[in-house]
């Protein structure tokens, strides 16, 4: 890999962390739109510099409709059998994964 793409992925990284902080802020805020799209951009910017969104991250946010996900506000949550299950209330679509004790 060259020094190029290696400059342009770290840059990637660095706009992907700030979209998503931006997102957490104006969706606290009650702006759900202007977070549904700083979260769109950041899945954007992930697939066109191939840089991996971190795990913390993409459970924060619907990957059918990049809602940014708060309890209670725009998400559902419920534990079900050892598992996490997250319902977007905007599209309807459903997170699952292991609950660890």
């Amino acid at each position: 890999m060259n020094q190029r793409k290696k400059y342009a992925q770290r840059i990637a990284r660095e706009r992907i962390k700030i979209l998503f902080s931006l997102a957490q802020e104006r969706a606290l805020e009650g702006d759900e739109e202007l977070a549904r799209r700083y979260v769109e951009h950041m899945v954007n910017l992930s697939k066109k510099y191939n840089v991996r969104i971190p795990r913390d991250m993409k459970r924060m946010y619907c990957k059918k409709c990049h809602t940014f996900l708060l309890p209670g506000k725009t998400a559902q949550v419920r534990l079900k059998k050892g598992k996490v299950v997250i319902k977007c209330l905007r599209c309807g679509a459903y997170k699952r994964y292991v609950y660890r004790k």
